[in-house]
């Protein structure tokens, strides 16, 4: 998928935020009830909505029309139909072993900062507009069907999007997780990459020890301690040390310039990645 940011911004910073408690705005993931399925199975797939990410992986309820799109692809890179059960439940058929790359995203839009605060639009939109982001928010999992990873590393097609490069299903507590981040299906090298896993605290960092105080916090206060933080090499590849069995979620946030000034000035790119470590 061909995105609108100009290819030379692919070697600026991405800000990959999750934080626990909450994150600085909303996120959408995907939850699915078995990661690791037998061929015949079918699996529930949860939408998550929120600005945490508790041990229930559910935050927030998703608003009816909040979803604008959830699909998935086959082992064999084909684009399948998901089952619709209700607004934040999904099911999907596994008729094949191998990977099944899931994703999903909301509608876009535009919020624009003015100096009475936040409003919806662009700034053709809206009085006094000081900075406008056009934002575009998604999700992406994977399921290893059968114990087999075929197209594991195939893309979704999503403009900011994490690829494993290793079969999560024969990961185990203290392994590492090897992935790749492409941006506008290129790799995008020296991006901060953070992870956190399910129910995580800052306290869990080292429990005999206060947390440590942030040098600079946002306007609520929000505390950004992450049990993994890393940064991708040239190639656009890091390593993850995954400490903990259970239900991760890596977050990715890119923003570059918006086509046309006039009308709003950044693109922003959201996308969690969710994957489980099984236990040992």
């Amino acid at each position: 998928m061909k995105t609108k940011c100009p290819i030379i911004l692919l070697f600026a910073t991405v800000l990959m935020m999750i934080i626990c408690p909450p994150v600085l705005a909303h996120n959408l993931w995907l939850n699915p009830s078995n990661h690791f399925p037998e061929v015949g199975a079918t699996v529930d797939i949860g939408i998550g909505w929120g600005h945490k990410y508790p041990a229930s992986r559910v935050d927030q309820e998703i608003k009816e029309d909040r979803v604008k799109e959830i699909t998935a692809k086959d082992p064999d890179g084909k684009t399948i139909d998901l089952t619709k059960v209700s607004t934040d439940q999904y099911q999907l058929k596994v008729d094949k072993p191998g990977a099944y790359l899931i994703s999903a995203k909301i509608k876009s839009g535009f919020f624009t900062t003015t100096p009475q605060g936040r409003k919806w639009g662009n700034k053709k939109e809206i009085a006094s507009p000081i900075k406008c982001t056009n934002f575009h928010i998604q999700a992406k999992t994977v399921l290893i069907a059968g114990g087999k990873d075929k197209n594991l590393v195939g893309v979704a097609g999503q403009p900011l999007e994490i690829i494993p490069l290793n079969n999560l299903e024969q990961l185990k507590p203290g392994d590492p997780l090897s992935i790749k981040l492409l941006f506008d299906g290129k790799p995008l090298p020296n991006a901060k990459v953070n992870a956190t896993f399910a129910g995580f605290e800052a306290k869990d960092i080292a429990p005999h020890k206060q947390a440590p105080k942030e040098k600079k916090g946002d306007k609520k206060g929000h505390h950004r301690h992450f049990p993994v933080q890393t940064q991708t090499d040239g190639q656009g590849k890091a390593v993850l040390p995954l400490k903990n069995p259970g239900y991760w979620m890596i977050v990715l946030s890119y923003r570059c310039p918006y086509t046309d000034a006039e009308t709003c000035d950044e693109y922003m790119y959201n996308m969690a990645f969710t994957f489980e470590v099984p236990k040992s």
